[in-house]
């Protein structure tokens, strides 16, 4: 599996504890809740779907290659 960048959405306006989101021409809604504390309106945010299976590997990916930023001031 080639990996994709991932979507970038922006934050429409939130409604009846949803955030309605908006990219790529399509609308997408989820629970306010799943964003990050902070997000508002206006902001653009990005989203990322995989099956669960995979999430320990990204998981592991993702800490290796912020320690090697850390560690190496890239």
């Amino acid at each position: 599996m080639t990996p994709s960048q991932p979507t970038t959405w922006k934050v429409e306006k939130f409604e009846n504890g949803q955030a309605v989101l908006s990219g790529g021409g399509q609308e997408l809604r989820i629970a306010r809740s799943q964003l990050a504390d902070g997000i508002k309106e206006g902001e653009i945010v990005t989203a990322e779907f995989f099956p669960l299976k995979d999430a320990q590997k990204r998981r592991d990916n993702l800490a290796k290659a912020l320690l090697e930023e850390i560690f190496n001031g890239e």
